[in-house]
C-alpha cells in the first residue's frame, strides 16, 4: 500500500516527509496538483469509488493501492494553456472539478481531508466549533462595518487584527488604523478583530493521540515575525492534552498545530488550529519527534 503526499518537490516539508517515509521502507509518492491535467492523469469512476493516478513519471497508482494521503499543499490545478479565454475558463473549471472531487472522495486515510481545510479557510466556523467544546477563545468580531470595528475596539482594548482567512501576520490595532480613511478599506475586505490576550505563545502538535507542545518566548505580536524567538519543549497536563485531542477531533484533524496563548494565571486561550502546520523549524529547535509522529499517523495500519 502506498502513501501520497499532496504537494510539490519545491516545498521543504513535502520533500522531507517523502524522504523520511521512504527511509522507513514505505512506498511514497508526491502528488503535485499543478501537474494536472498536462502531465498528471486521473481516471475516476464515482459510483464505484475506483480510479487511478498516472503520475508524470509514468507510474500508475490505482485508488485501492493508496492507504493514506498527507495533505501538505494544494496549489490548485495547472493552467489550461488555451488561447481563447472562455474555453480556458471552462477547461480549468473542469480540471479543478475532477481533481477536487478526488480530494473529497478518495477512499484513503486523509491527513487531513478536504473538510478540515475548508474549516481552516472559514476560521469563524472553526472558532465556533472550539468554543462549543467549552474552550475559551478571545472576544472576536469579523466585520466590514466601520462602526462595529470602532465599538468593539472601545469595548475590548487593546485589540489585534488579522485577515479572516489568512495570508498576513497579526498586528496591534492603533489609532491610525481607526481613521476614517483606513476604515473605508473595509469596503474592499472584512477583517478579524480580537482582544489582545497577554501571555505566552504555545504551539501544540497533535498527531493521532500523541500530543507534543512547546512554548515560544518572544516580544513580537506574531511570533513568526521574530527569527530570534526562543522555543522550548514543555509538558502539558493530562487534562490539557485531552483538550487538545478533543479540539483536533472536533475539527476533523488527525495532525495539527494548535496555537494557544497561556495567560499569567495559566489559562490556555485557543487561537487557531492549522491542518498543515510547518513543523521542521520547531523540530530542529526543540528536538520534539514531529516527523516521526506525523509519519506514524500516515503509516498506521487500516482498522
Amino acid at each position: 500500500m502506498a502513501i501520497l503526499i499532496l504537494g510539490g518537490a519545491d516545498d521543504d516539508h513535502a520533500a522531507h516527509i517523502l524522504q523520511y517515509l521512504r527511509t522507513q521502507g514505505a512506498e511514497a509518492e508526491l502528488l503535485d496538483s499543478r501537474a494536472f491535467p498536462a502531465e498528471l492523469k486521473v481516471a475516476c469512476d464515482p459510483a464505484g469509488r475506483t480510479g487511478m493516478f498516472r503520475l508524470p513519471g509514468g507510474r500508475c497508482m490505482e485508488f485501492g493501492q493508496i492507504a493514506a494521503v498527507y495533505w501538505r499543499c494544494y496549489y490548485g490545478v495547472g493552467p489550461s494553456g488555451l488561447p481563447d479565454p472562455e474555453q480556458a475558463h471552462i477547461a480549468q473549471n473542469d480540471a479543478r472539478s475532477l481533481f477536487e472531487s478526488v480530494l473529497i472522495d478518495l477512499p484513503a486515510r486523509w491527513v487531513n481531508g478536504f473538510g478540515a481545510f475548508q474549516l481552516h479557510q472559514t476560521k469563524p466556523v472553526q472558532l465556533a466549533r472550539v468554543a462549543a467544546l467549552g474552550v475559551r477563545v478571545p472576544a472576536t468580531l469579523l466585520t466590514n462595518d466601520p462602526e462595529s470595528v470602532v465599538a468593539f475596539v472601545e469595548q475590548h482594548p487593546p485589540c489585534i487584527f488579522k485577515p479572516v482567512q489568512g495570508g498576513a501576520h497579526t498586528r496591534h490595532v492603533t489609532s491610525e488604523h481607526l481613521t476614517e480613511e483606513n476604515l473605508r478599506n473595509l469596503a474592499f475586505a472584512p477583517v478579524t478583530i480580537q482582544e489582545a490576550v497577554p501571555g505566552t505563545d504555545i504551539r501544540v502538535f497533535v498527531a493521532g493521540r500523541r500530543v507534543l507542545a512547546c512554548e515560544i518566548d518572544t516580544a513580537a505580536t506574531d511570533f513568526r515575525d521574530d527569527p530570534a524567538a526562543q522555543i522550548s519543549p514543555i509538558t502539558l497536563s493530562p487534562t490539557m492534552e485531552d483538550q487538545c485531542r478533543r479540539i483536533a477531533r472536533s475539527l476533523d484533524l488527525l495532525w495539527t498545530g494548535i496555537d494557544f496563548r497561556r495567560t499569567d494565571e495559566g489559562e490556555y486561550i485557543f487561537l487557531e488550529a492549522n491542518p498543515s502546520p510547518m513543523f521542521l523549524g520547531f523540530e530542529q529547535r526543540t528536538g520534539l519527534p514531529l516527523t516521526e509522529s506525523l509519519a506514524a499517523v500516515l503509516l498506521e495500519p487500516a482498522a
